[in-house]
């Protein structure tokens, strides 16, 4: 008898955590679709622009480190020194077809306390939340003359998303 109560809280216990486990990634799947569609909306918008053919340019600040948004969030501004969360990509030679370094869809840090390349510290300030940024981080802001798959001494480039701020 004992050994079937066990069994049934253990059953109960496997279900609860599936149920929290799918609702996470309900929740992940909802967050990406709309960075998605927030995405598709700017080319959209890019095609029908006045400034169509028009090539956006980058801002440069301290380091060299370069910034483009792609999609302007709506959220809350990124705070210094407080907790982040977002999906990126790291791409070498470039932001479209440039070899994937790495990537993440839930990365957690609190900006400004050093805890990822200067070039994120600097880059991301800010970003909203919802937004997407394209940076292109130099050696200087970024790993120095360490090879991380781009190259001793490349240029990085990141498209980063803010899914919570």
């Amino acid at each position: 008898k004992k050994a079937e109560q066990e069994n049934t809280k253990r059953k109960k216990a496997e279900q609860e955590n599936a149920k929290q486990s799918q609702s996470k990634n309900e929740k992940a799947q909802s967050v990406e679709s709309k960075l998605s569609q927030k995405k598709q909306q700017v080319k959209k918008e890019e095609q029908n622009s006045p400034q169509k053919g028009k090539q956006m340019e980058y801002k440069t600040l301290r380091k060299g480190v370069k910034y483009i948004d792609v999609v302007v969030g709506r959220g809350p501004i990124v705070q210094d020194r407080k907790k982040l969360r977002v999906k990126y990509v790291l791409r070498a030679k470039n932001h479209m077809n440039g070899k994937v370094i790495d990537s993440s869809s839930n990365f957690g840090f609190r900006l400004g306390k050093g805890e990822v390349i200067q070039g994120w510290d600097i880059g991301m300030e800010g970003m909203r939340q919802g937004g997407i940024r394209r940076l292109i981080v130099p050696m200087q802001a970024g790993y120095g003359n360490r090879d991380i798959g781009a190259g001793r001494g490349a240029d990085l480039y990141f498209e980063i998303s803010v899914l919570s701020c």
